[in-house]
């Protein structure tokens, strides 16, 4: 089996939602577009930690 063969075997496999593909003359290089829910509540939380320390800061002013 090529090497060409393995990498669509496994784009197949994968779910994919939305992706880059990147062609180099070695082979193709696939990048998979992805948020999981931990990433949107830690991006949530890091921004409520700005704001509020933000809004602290002018508080005490």
């Amino acid at each position: 089996m090529n090497d060409q063969n393995q990498m669509t075997s496994n784009i197949e496999y994968v779910e994919m939602r939305e992706h880059t593909v990147i062609e180099t003359k070695e082979g193709n290089i696939v990048v998979i577009h992805e948020i999981t829910l931990g990433d949107i509540i830690i991006s949530v939380i890091l921004t409520a930690m700005l704001i509020f320390m933000v809004f602290e800061r002018f508080m005490r002013r």
